[in-house]
C-alpha cells in the first residue's frame, strides 16, 4: 500500500502526470439504435495476447496488440505490458462502447475504443500491474459508478476479494494506483457484474479456498455488494451471500484425489430479467435475484435458457467420489445471452484451461467462429437490455 502511494506521489512531479485524456462521446454506431449484440469481443491467449472485436461471422473490425501502443508509459507499466504472460483472461465493453477493459499480459487495463478517431484509439486510461502476491491471478474487473473500477483478486486466501480503484482518465497512469477499498472474504472470484437496477456489484467465487488448502469444503458462492452513493463505497452484507447447495471436487475431470473444489467462472445476466446464469467447473445454475434462490441446475438450465447448447468436445465424464458422472456443461469459461435469444460460449477442452473456438448459437443452431484461437472469454460488445454498465 505504501509503495503504491509513494509511486503515485512520484508521478506528480513527472511529465506523464500532466497528460489528460478527455472523455469521449459515444460514436453513432454505438448508440442505442445499433444492435450491439451483433458485435463480439474476444481475448486470444498468446505471446503476446490479442484482443479483437468481430461480428458473428468472425470478421474483425478492431483489434489490440501491445505494439499498437504509442503513448508514453511509466517504466513499470511498460514492463508489465511487455511481460511474458500470455493472459487475455477478461475483456469487457465499457463507457458506452468508447472503452475496453480487461486483463492483458500482466496488466489490468482500461483503454479507449475509438476506431473512428485514431488519435485517441487504444490509448490507456487506467493501468494496474498484476505482478505481485495479491493480483497475480486476477481474472476479472467491472466498472462502478463515479469512474471507479472493481478488480477481483482471484486468490485463495482469507484476505482475497475485491479491490476498488479510481479509474478516471484524468489521473496519471501508474502500475500501482492507490486502493480506495479492499473487500475481503470471497475467494477465487472469476465473475463481476454491475447491477444498475439494484445498485449493487455482484461477484461469483467460493466461500473457502477452491484449491483445497482450507480444512473445509469450498462452495460456489454469489455475493451482492450494495452501493452506498453517499460514501461511494461498496457494503458487505451477509443478507446477500448465496451458496450453491453442494460442494464437489472436480475429480471427474482431473482424477481421483484431486484437491480442487468446483468453483464459479462466469456470472451472466439474462436480458430484461432479474436473473443470473452462473457457470461452475461442473455445469450451469440459474439464480433468481428477487427470491435469492437457485432455481435450475445443469441440463434444466440449458433446456430453459440455452436452446441449442451442445457440448464442444467428447469425453467429458469420470468418477467423483466413486460415482460416474457425465458433465457436458463443464468448464464454460464464458457465455453471454443476447436479447434476440442467440448466445455465445467458450468451453475449455477437457483437462485443459481454455477453448479453441467460440460457439455461436442462433435459432437453436450452433456454429464455430474464432477457430484455432486459444480463448478464455468471448462476450457481446454492448450493453444488454436491463443491464447497462455505469
Amino acid at each position: 500500500m505504501l509503495v503504491g502511494f509513494l509511486g503515485w506521489i512520484s508521478l506528480l512531479f513527472e511529465p506523464l502526470a500532466d497528460v489528460y485524456i478527455p472523455p469521449i462521446q459515444p460514436q453513432e454506431r454505438l448508440r442505442p439504435g445499433h444492435r450491439p449484440w451483433h458485435q463480439i469481443i474476444t481475448g486470444v491467449y498468446g505471446r503476446p495476447p490479442l484482443w479483437k472485436i468481430h461480428n458473428r461471422h468472425g470478421d474483425v473490425n478492431w483489434s489490440f496488440h501491445r505494439d499498437d501502443v504509442t503513448q508514453a508509459l511509466p517504466h513499470d507499466v511498460h514492463k508489465c505490458l511487455y511481460a511474458h504472460a500470455n493472459d487475455a483472461t477478461e475483456i469487457k465493453y465499457m463507457n458506452n462502447g468508447t472503452s475496453v477493459g480487461g486483463v492483458y499480459s500482466d496488466l489490468a487495463v482500461v483503454m479507449n475504443h475509438t476506431p473512428d478517431n485514431p488519435a485517441t484509439d487504444k490509448l490507456f486510461t487506467f493501468t494496474l500491474c498484476r505482478r505481485n502476491d495479491v493480483l497475480w491471478n486476477a481474472h476479472t474487473l467491472e466498472p462502478l459508478p463515479g469512474d471507479l473500477l472493481a478488480v477481483g483478486t482471484t486468490g485463495q486466501r482469507a484476505w482475497d476479494g475485491i479491490l476498488v480503484y479510481n479509474a478516471s482518465a484524468a489521473n496519471p497512469l501508474m502500475a500501482n494506483p492507490p486502493i480506495l477499498q479492499n473487500i475481503t472474504g470471497l475467494r477465487a472470484i472469476h465473475g463481476l457484474i454491475w447491477d444498475e437496477q439494484g445498485q449493487m456489484l455482484w461477484a461469483a467465487g467460493t466461500d473457502a479456498a477452491a484449491d483445497g488448502s482450507d480444512p473445509v469444503p469450498a462452495y460456489g458462492t454469489i455475493v451482492g455488494y450494495p452501493w452506498n452513493r453517499e460514501t461511494g463505497l461498496l457494503v458487505k452484507d451477509d443478507r446477500y451471500v448465496y451458496k450453491l447447495p453442494e460442494a464437489k471436487r472436480i475429480e471427474a475431470e482431473w482424477g481421483k484425489g484431486y484437491s480442487w473444489w468446483a468453483g464459479l467462472h462466469d456470472l451472466v445476466p439474462i436480458p430484461n430479467q432479474r436473473k443470473f446464469l452462473v457457470s461452475e467447473d461442473r455445469g450451469l445454475h440459474a439464480f433468481d435475484i428477487e427470491t435469492g434462490q437457485y432455481t435450475e441446475h445443469y441440463e434444466n438450465v440449458t433446456e430453459k435458457y440455452l436452446h441449442g447448447f451442445e457440448v464442444t468436445t467428447k469425453g467429458r465424464h469420470g468418477y467423483t467420489d466413486g460415482e460416474w458422472e457425465e458433465l457436458p456443461q463443464s468448464d464454460l469459461k464464458s457465455f453471454n445471452i443476447a436479447p434476440d435469444g442467440s448466445f455465445i460460449y467458450v468451453q475449455s477442452l477437457w483437462t485443459k484451461f481454455r477453448g479453441f473456438h467460440t460457439s455461436l448459437v442462433i435459432n437453436g443452431k450452433r456454429r464455430k467462429i474464432n477457430i484455432g484461437d486459444e480463448i478464455y472469454r468471448s462476450r457481446w460488445f454492448g450493453n444488454l437490455d436491463g443491464w447497462p454498465k455505469p
